[in-house]
């Protein structure tokens, strides 16, 4: 169980599982997708709370072990996939962290978890798809200072559709690309091209286009 609190102040508890083993409850995978998960309502004022809570998903199947990071922890979550050390300041000691397990892969915020989660469903390599996003976004036009976040929505028959946030106010753009695209990118990193953008992708254990390209950012991607 754990204790929530709602906008009005009501606290309630709800039940939360730290670890899910998504290849035993699949329904989990659709509420995920749907936004539905760790959705609860205020028994006080009846108004939908959602909240984030740091959980396990276990997925034999693809061969993957996610760690759902709340976006409150991105930065201290990015600090120790970077190799931070902290520093006790009494003692001048380090302090040992261990923010992941072995084998753990972090997706930070619900959009990353939604998007993962619906990539793997789809049967594609997280890695390319992140590839894709950054050079989608590298090559758009009007999108530079703005804060734009892309992220995969389904693979439909032979078009892969993603949505951009950041584009206009309150507003979400639909990006539809061709599976073969995603199939050229796939080719080029099997055959050892664009090296740098695979490996600044990855930060650690953890996987983001944002890793290179940083929302809101006027510069040159650093790859």
């Amino acid at each position: 169980m754990q204790k929530i609190t709602c906008k009005c102040d009501c606290s309630f508890d709800v039940e939360y599982e730290k670890t899910i083993d998504l290849d035993v409850q699949t329904a989990v995978k659709e509420k995920i997708k749907n936004g539905s998960f760790l959705s609860f309502v205020c028994p006080s004022c009846g108004s939908k709370v959602n909240i984030e809570l740091e959980t396990e998903f276990v997925w034999k199947s693809k061969k993957t072990t996610l760690l759902f990071v709340p976006e409150k922890k991105r930065m201290e979550c990015l600090a120790f996939c970077a190799g931070a050390v902290r520093i006790d300041a009494e003692n001048n000691k380090k302090i040992k962290t261990e923010f992941l397990k072995k084998g753990q892969t972090p997706v930070i915020g619900y959009p990353e978890l939604a998007d993962r989660i619906a990539v793997l469903d789809a049967d594609l390599d997280p890695e390319i798809v992140e590839a894709v996003k950054f050079f989608l976004l590298d090559n758009g036009k009007n999108i530079k200072g703005k804060h734009i976040q892309i992220l995969f929505e389904k693979l439909e028959g032979d078009t892969i559709e993603f949505h951009l946030h950041g584009l206009r106010e309150k507003e979400v753009a639909v990006m539809r690309v061709p599976l073969s695209l995603y199939r050229s990118v796939e080719t080029d990193h099997k055959k050892g091209k664009q090296k740098e953008v695979f490996k600044a992708l990855w930060l650690g254990p953890y996987l983001s286009y944002k890793n290179i390209h940083a929302e809101g950012d006027d510069n040159e991607p650093a790859v």
